[in-house]
């Protein structure tokens, strides 16, 4: 069988142009919108006992995070407390297992359907009893 010059370039050209061509890698997740400084306001306008503090660092592995910007001086171990996404959603509850000089750490509660872990941007929220 003899092969035209034609089909020869058109078959090198085709394998070239889909055999070399490399897959794109997938593009990273978006990461989750941190909670804006007005939205805190408003949370606490609507809820003027809370106390608020943002989410930091998550160990999913441990169900654990670290929670920041808030007076730890007034927490104490086993508090229970929620955590609320950017759209004002709550991920899941949580318990202080350790107070440190301006940290505190929670562990999560395994979440449930319609809840999603807790995410650094989050906020953390305990209400007053």
């Amino acid at each position: 069988m003899k092969w035209s010059r034609t089909v020869v370039v058109c078959l090198l050209g085709t394998i070239a142009w889909g055999g070399c061509t490399q897959k794109q890698p997938e593009p990273p997740a978006p990461q989750p919108a941190q909670v804006g400084d007005d939205v805190i306001a408003a949370f606490r306008k609507k809820h003027p006992d809370a106390q608020i503090g943002r989410v930091i660092a998550v160990r999913p592995e441990d169900r654990l995070v670290a929670v920041g910007d808030m007076p730890v001086a007034d927490f104490k171990r086993g508090d229970v407390v929620v955590f609320v996404s950017a759209g004002d959603e709550h991920s899941t509850g949580g318990e202080v297992v350790d107070i440190r000089k301006d940290t505190i750490t929670v562990r999560y509660a395994e979440p449930t359907a319609g809840q999603r872990p807790p995410k650094a941007g989050d906020l953390m929220v305990r209400f007053k009893k």
